[in-house]
Formats: structure tokens, sequence, C-alpha cells
């Protein structure tokens, strides 16, 4: 007797339960309302850091993976974000992978 019909249906079914648990653990979406308040939540950090000492500064970007660099010929500030996938966000596969 040919068990591959079997196996298959036992394969979609173990798929189909990672798809729903995966969904479920999905962050939802913000709303504008949500966004808003983060937004200026923000606003004690700014001013946190605005007046902190320039040690304390280094230490925040550096937990925070921040890189901030000063370009004086523009008197500008690059910053660049160095997120850690494993602390920021969600891996998700597309097209129904496993």
């Amino acid at each position: 007797m040919n068990r591959w019909p079997q196996l298959t249906l036992t394969d979609r079914a173990l798929a189909q339960r990672h798809q729903a648990t995966a969904q479920k653990q999905a962050p939802g979406r913000l709303t504008e309302d949500d966004i808003r308040h983060l937004v200026g939540s923000l606003d004690d950090v700014r001013t946190t850091l605005r007046n902190a000492h320039s040690e304390d500064k280094s230490t925040i970007y550096r937990e925070l993976r921040l890189a901030l660099t000063y370009n004086p010929g523009e008197n500008k500030i690059s910053v660049e974000a160095k997120p850690d996938a494993d602390y920021c966000g969600v891996t998700v596969r597309v097209r129904g992978g496993i």
C-alpha cells in the first residue's frame, strides 16, 4: 500500500499548524493614534538626550546600535542604524514557505 498520500496530508497539516502559529505571533498594526502617541512620547527622550553628558550619550547610542558621524565641512551629523535582527522584528516567509 502506498503511504505517500497520507504522508503528504500529514506534512500539509503540520505546515498549516505552523502557519497559524506564526500568524498568531505576528504583531498587530499600529493605528494612527498609536503612532502619534509613540512619536509624541519621544519628546522626553529627545530632551533627556539633549541634556545628557557626552559620555552617557555615547553609551546610549552604542546600546541602541547607532553610529553617529560628524561631518564638519557640511556641519551635519550622519546616523547609521544597525538593528539586531534577533531583538528587533519578526522574520516571516513569503508565499507560504515554511
